[in-house]
């Protein structure tokens, strides 16, 4: 073999994927990604190591596109290094996974021109870690042993435990979770929802999209694809409970299309859902007509959020991606002047850093944005702890968790206990005064 090929399945007609197999398997659907050779044969172990769970999952109606590709995506890089080396699967030894792992501590990625986070070779080295447990489990020749690939770490008598045995253990040591959160202070996020769209009571014609889906996600807490995910019967069947008199009211909404597909309830003040009623009635009806002018099979959506005029025909009346309302986010940080610059390494267009004269590699300035959407649901906990903690409730973390979603209080203090630690001293009144527009949303009951 002297190549690899990830192809994404979008016709499932044709596709033999694993071996032996006649006709098109159950677990071969369209979005999955399947590893073939250079001659187009199946790389049928591999693909089954990433399908099988995918199919489980799907089967019991979780979550599994998203992780599918992921594993698909690092068996790909996995192989690769293995024709690179020219290293049989049956003969790979611990010392050549940790070989495959250090590719991505300190290496530069084409995607990004940055260095890969430490993150990134956890989870690639994790995999490959995982997929020679999985060749064990099915009996196939291996040169590493079950428990060299073990980890005897983790939580023992409520102690974390670590082991300098594990596979993992040459890794550097990834940032903390209190790291990886960043909240937009001190009502910061005025600024970036002015360069998304015109405020409620502004005369503006601009589209209002973008602002609304970022500021739902602030009130709420839901996450982009959620956001993304909701529909036009979700907020017209919350209309007959809008209270014009009481525009901090809060009014639940059930969701399902949740991370892990785990149903959960959200809570969304009375003047939000009137200013989506408007979207629906206005904004969006002008787009789906629009649409309908243009597309000559153009069938309507159920999501809420869709394409703005701006979209081209083809996309006339689509369904908002969460990969452009992010982009949309992160320009509107920029345009608000929240944002740095960092260094990227200049690539060739084989993807290899280009070498100054003295051998360095080349290193371009870009301007990137502060905070990414997510940071939106970050704001949201912390504006929703301040909220808890000054009206005297008790556990304002296990209010956090439930308006989070989180399975256990134990992932929200992980998350974010150490960082408001750390800050809460510097925190300013002006965090409060979003949620004082709207009458503590934090503390106020659901109707």
């Amino acid at each position: 073999m002297t190549s690899v090929q990830c192809l994404r399945v979008d016709d499932v007609s044709g596709w033999h994927c694993l071996k032996g197999q006649r006709g098109v398997h159950p677990r071969i659907v369209p979005g999955v990604k399947v590893l073939l050779d250079n001659d187009f044969n199946p790389l049928s172990e591999m693909n089954e190591f990433t399908l099988k769970p995918a199919h489980r999952k799907r089967r019991a109606g979780k979550s599994w596109l998203n992780t599918q590709n992921a594993y698909a995506d690092d068996l790909y890089q996995y192989k690769v290094f293995l024709i690179a080396v020219e290293l049989d699967e049956a003969d790979v030894a611990l010392t050549d996974l940790e070989d495959f792992g250090s590719c991505f501590v300190g290496g530069i990625s084409i995607k990004t021109r940055q260095k890969f986070k430490v993150s990134t070779a956890y989870r690639r080295h994790g995999t490959a870690v995982r997929y020679h447990k999985h060749r064990i489990f099915q009996g196939l020749p291996s040169s590493v042993s079950l428990i060299e690939l073990t980890s005897q770490g983790g939580f023992r008598d409520g102690i974390l435990r670590s082991d300098p045995d594990s596979p993992y253990a040459w890794l550097p040591r990834d940032v903390e979770a209190a790291d990886k959160i960043h909240p937009i202070l001190n009502g910061s996020w005025m600024k970036i929802f002015e360069c998304l769209g015109p405020a409620p009571e502004e005369d503006n014609q601009d589209p209002r999209r973008d602002r609304l889906a970022s500021e739902t996600s602030l009130i709420t807490g839901l996450r982009i694809d959620e956001v993304c995910s909701l529909t036009v019967q979700q907020v017209l069947n919350l209309e007959r409970q809008v209270d014009p008199q009481q525009p901090s009211k809060l009014i639940s909404l059930r969701i399902t299309k949740t991370k892990g597909l785990k149903p959960g309830f959200v809570y969304l003040p009375s003047f939000l859902v009137e200013q989506l009623l408007k979207y629906i009635k206005l904004e969006r009806q002008t787009v789906i007509d629009r649409a309908q002018r243009v597309r000559g099979n153009f069938e309507q959506t159920q999501n809420l959020f869709v394409s703005d005029l701006r979209s081209n025909y083809t996309d006339a009346g689509n369904p908002l991606t969460a990969d452009t309302l992010s982009r949309r986010f992160t320009s509107a940080c920029i345009a608000a002047g929240m944002c740095s610059s960092v260094d990227k390494y200049l690539l060739d267009e084989a993807g290899n850093p280009v070498l100054s004269a003295s051998g360095k590699n080349v290193v371009t300035t870009d301007i990137v944005a502060d905070h990414t959407f997510h940071d939106l649901r970050h704001t949201f906990a912390m504006l929703t702890y301040q909220d808890c903690a000054r009206s005297g409730k008790q556990e304002p973390w296990k209010a956090v968790q439930v308006r989070l979603r989180h399975e256990s209080v134990l992932t929200t203090l992980r998350s974010y206990l150490r960082w408001l630690d750390r800050i809460e001293e510097t925190l300013s009144d002006d965090l409060m005064r979003f949620y004082g527009l709207i009458d503590t949303i934090g503390s106020a009951q659901p109707a």
